[in-house]
């Protein structure tokens, strides 16, 4: 769980929009004018400076050219989500190429679309957690698999088949599954630690520091899979390639709804509820 310090001024973390000004003696080579997206100065929880709002402030080393092909509303779905499943599967140490198999969590969540497609470009065997529902199109999106959540016959399923990594976006309760599903030198990133604070409470944080201790024990001696708890780095080229690979085609930004920026509140109590398929994205209406 992220902790901010309160009050925030200004939420929100992802950002596409036109360079408004830049202060003098700023090392970029970007231009007042120029179409960019990125993360805002407010994206880590110790900053106040967010992306809810006409304008933001923006490190330039957090900020990237949105190609010509690529929209604004395409953009601002792309950083905080595209970010942590592109950096998730480096992580877990997937090579390119390999057919390596991979379990991704919540597949048809921002961050599941994502790293479904990205896995799959990479040429990785994907499977993903899912409902019915969004079983297609989850394998329209590259999915080899869909497992149906509903079930709970994960362990079941493959056990005799087990995954060489497990990108987890839910934690918690589920995490202790998914390992069971996970070659004994295999890894596990967990990317919503807050998942054990969400399935016990305050006494999540107890869970999560045995859990991890111990994985980190079994690790070491060889005898279970790594686990890894991943936060998200802002890194200039990553977004670059992120939004080159949606200039080709090769990616998509599964929008679920766009809203306009008075309804921020609204589009964040959507997002909590677990429900939305892909990201959601606020947009500020222009000054006449």
């Amino acid at each position: 769980m992220l902790r901010c310090s309160l009050p925030l001024q200004v939420s929100g973390c992802d950002f596409a929009g036109t360079v408004a000004a830049i202060p003098e003696g700023t090392e970029t080579d970007l231009k007042v004018g120029d179409r960019v997206y990125g993360l805002a100065d407010g994206w880590a929880p110790w900053a106040s400076d967010g992306s809810f709002a006409q304008y933001t402030v923006v490190t330039a080393a957090n900020a990237a050219r949105i190609p010509e092909k690529v929209s604004y509303t395409d953009a601002a779905g792309i950083p905080i989500a595209g970010l942590t499943a592109w950096q998730a599967l480096d992580v877990a140490g997937l090579e390119a190429g390999s057919g390596k198999r991979v379990f991704i969590s919540s597949g048809a969540g921002g961050v599941g679309t994502f790293a479904v497609q990205l896995a799959k470009l990479w040429g990785l065997h994907v499977t993903t957690s899912a409902s019915p529902a969004n079983a297609d199109f989850l394998k329209e999106l590259g999915a080899d698999e869909v497992y149906d959540y509903h079930k709970k016959n994960l362990v079941e399923l493959y056990k005799n088949n087990p995954f060489d990594a497990v990108i987890d976006s839910r934690g918690g309760k589920e995490q202790w599954e998914l390992r069971r599903v996970l070659k004994r030198q295999g890894a596990l990133v967990d990317i919503m630690n807050s998942g054990y604070l969400r399935d016990y409470g305050w006494a999540g944080r107890l869970v999560q520091g045995y859990s991890y201790l111990r994985q980190k024990l079994t690790a070491a001696v060889r005898l279970g899979p790594s686990i890894t708890p991943f936060f998200v780095k802002a890194h200039r080229q990553d977004l670059t390639q992120l939004v080159g690979l949606v200039a080709e085609g090769k990616v998509r930004v599964v929008i679920d709804r766009t809203l306009p920026l008075g309804e921020a509140a609204a589009a964040h109590d959507y997002m909590t509820k677990g429900h939305a398929k892909g990201k959601v994205v606020l947009l500020v209406e222009e000054d006449n």
